[in-house]
């Protein structure tokens, strides 16, 4: 069965009525909540002791972080989202480092191989992986060194002429 919006908005529903049954100190959930069958596999959500199974569904991990429940850290999310990207970065010979969060917001330091900066599609995808691992923050600050300037002599402008 896909996933068309009306089944998407029918699910955020359930799993927020599942969620106002946690405690309010959010450490113990209810049974109703594990004991739910809303997963795309149409299985169980398992027992009280593996709630670290739910974690791994993008939307219970979402609505958890939302809702400040999610057990894992910000910075922890954020780091797993970065590592998922680095075959991507790879590709563009980009590396990103976690430096640390302020608040709402995540700050990542940004470097690439060589003289070049890193290309605009590269640090969106960035940006939208750690946003995606960590809704409750509302911004990302890149920290992108500038290219190095490259001296380019007039002799080797004339040998390309």
């Amino acid at each position: 069965m896909g996933w068309d919006d009306e089944r998407v908005r029918e699910h955020v529903q359930r799993l927020e009525g599942l969620l106002d049954g946690l405690d309010p100190g959010g450490t113990r959930p209810s049974r109703r909540w594990w004991s739910c069958t809303g997963r795309p596999s149409g299985g169980s959500c398992g027992s009280a002791r593996t709630p670290r199974r739910w974690l791994g569904d993008e939307l219970v991990g979402h609505l958890l972080a939302m809702h400040g429940l999610h057990p894992e850290a910000p910075e922890a999310r954020v780091r797993r989202a970065l590592a998922a990207l680095e075959g991507f970065l790879a590709k563009h010979r980009t590396t990103v480092e976690l430096t640390g969060t302020d608040g709402d917001a995540v700050r990542l330091r940004v470097a690439t191989e060589g003289r070049a900066a890193a290309p605009r599609p590269v640090l969106d995808a960035v940006e939208r992986a750690a946003l995606a691992a960590a809704p409750e923050l509302e911004r990302v600050e890149i920290e992108a060194p500038a290219p190095e300037k490259v001296l380019i002599t007039l002799d080797q402008v004339r040998s390309r002429a």
